[in-house]
């Protein structure tokens, strides 16, 4: 008798245990992953990198950054034609454009200092600076070939060729333009005016304006986006100052405009700790990465989910590396600022390492 009463004992704890790893396995939350590299531009004048496949923080000052200058702060020199602090260092890297054609992967590079460098992945050498603009915001791969730099100096948008290394066009704009996206047909182009929280939007056959989308949650804006399908353009819509550069009083937010019409369809509030600059969207639309500052000791990998627009993860992109490193930042009020973010969709497999096996044991 007693054995039997241990029997079922030992198979109802066996059960329970079963049970209880099954339950907290699927309560678990599993962790979004994608195939990609982010490579996200910052004012240190490095961009950082993020492997989507693990979603792993940036903690190897060796690995998992590209040195392109030295540090610069946007907040300094001119502005919209505003002249601010006198500026310090002439670099810091703001966005790049990733080309890639076979095995040949190369990033064109703008930076506050108006410089172009471009990046060769499989050397890891650069070419550059080629003197080109002001103060680049960004620099979008355009659907020519060339790359467009969209300057906040000036308001011009540069347009360079990669091949010739030359600048063949400049486009006066507005006050300090800092994004540039096109539709699929090519027929619109919408430009970004970050002082004036003003969407341009251009017929780009007779490159004539035809629009301005204005809303009243867009005080301040950085870079924007075109979600795959064409059908909405994201505005990162931070809002760090009110019109005239006065300290900002609206929340921080992405704002989506519908392209059909070109009007403002919604809008995502975000915490006043992500203040998002720039997107990428994955291939299937589903989820935007958007690179975020927090105007702490941090900036932020975000993932929002295009359909519920809940942030779904948040990956540290350079706490995790400046606290291993003692790293201290002295500009931008100690805060490491992130700009504009890049991704090399479906990249070469990760690299197995072999196990080490060692003889007597």
């Amino acid at each position: 008798m007693k054995k039997k009463v241990l029997t079922v004992t030992l198979i109802l704890a066996v059960a329970l245990a079963g049970y209880l790893l099954t339950g907290s396995t699927a309560n678990a939350k599993k962790h979004l992953t994608f195939n990609g590299i982010a490579y996200i531009a910052g004012h240190g004048g490095h961009f950082a990198i993020i492997d989507l496949r693990t979603m792993k923080s940036p903690s190897d000052i060796m690995k998992d950054r590209i040195v392109i200058t030295e540090s610069g702060s946007e907040m300094e020199g001119i502005i919209a034609g505003m002249k601010f602090e006198d500026i310090k260092k002439g670099g810091g890297t703001h966005g790049g454009a990733l080309l890639k054609s076979g095995s040949d992967k190369r990033m064109v590079i703008g930076t506050l200092s108006g410089d172009v460098y471009v990046y060769h992945f499989g050397t890891g050498k650069k070419e550059g600076p080629f003197h080109v603009g002001k103060k680049f915001c960004d620099a979008i791969l355009g659907p020519d070939g060339n790359v467009y730099l969209e300057d906040m100096a000036d308001g011009h948008v540069y347009v360079w060729d990669p091949k010739k290394l030359k600048t063949v066009d400049s486009m006066p704009i507005g006050k300090a333009i800092c994004g540039i996206q096109w539709t699929h047909d090519t027929k619109k182009a919408y430009m970004a005016d970050m002082p004036t929280g003003t969407i341009y939007v251009y017929d780009w056959t007779t490159k004539k304006k035809i629009k301005e989308i204005k809303d009243p949650e867009m005080t301040f804006i950085h870079q924007i986006q075109l979600t795959p399908d064409g059908k909405e353009l994201w505005v990162s819509a931070p809002n760090e100052f009110d019109p005239g550069l006065k300290p900002g009083t609206h929340h921080s937010q992405v704002v989506i405009i519908d392209t059909a019409t070109d009007t403002v369809k919604d809008h995502i509030v975000l915490p006043d700790n992500i203040r998002p600059h720039d997107f990428e969207f994955t291939p299937d639309g589903k989820y935007a990465l958007a690179a975020a500052r927090t105007y702490e000791n941090d900036s932020l990998l975000v993932v929002i989910n295009t359909k519920t627009h809940k942030i779904e993860e948040k990956v540290s992109a350079c706490y995790s590396c400046h606290s291993k490193y003692g790293i201290e930042v002295t500009i931008d009020q100690g805060s490491p600022l992130l700009c504009g973010i890049e991704v090399d969709w479906n990249p070469a497999p990760l690299k197995k390492h072999k196990r080490r096996v060692i003889k007597g044991c």
